[in-house]
């Protein structure tokens, strides 16, 4: 999982350079927000499915 991870984090910081306003670094700063934003939900939705099951 780590391996592929890195790869995507790269490619993540890559492609949020190249567009929206600011400079490169809010641009990667927005996009390294958006990125943990979405693995925080992914893990708030596996913690809700572990509590429902346990129930």
């Amino acid at each position: 999982m780590k391996t592929l991870l890195i790869p995507l984090f790269l490619v993540t910081l890559t492609l949020t350079a190249c567009r929206g306003g600011g400079g490169p670094a809010t641009r990667v700063g927005r996009g390294v927000d958006h990125a943990f934003s979405k693995v925080g939900h992914g893990v708030q939705k596996a913690g809700q499915a572990i509590e429902n099951t346990a129930h």
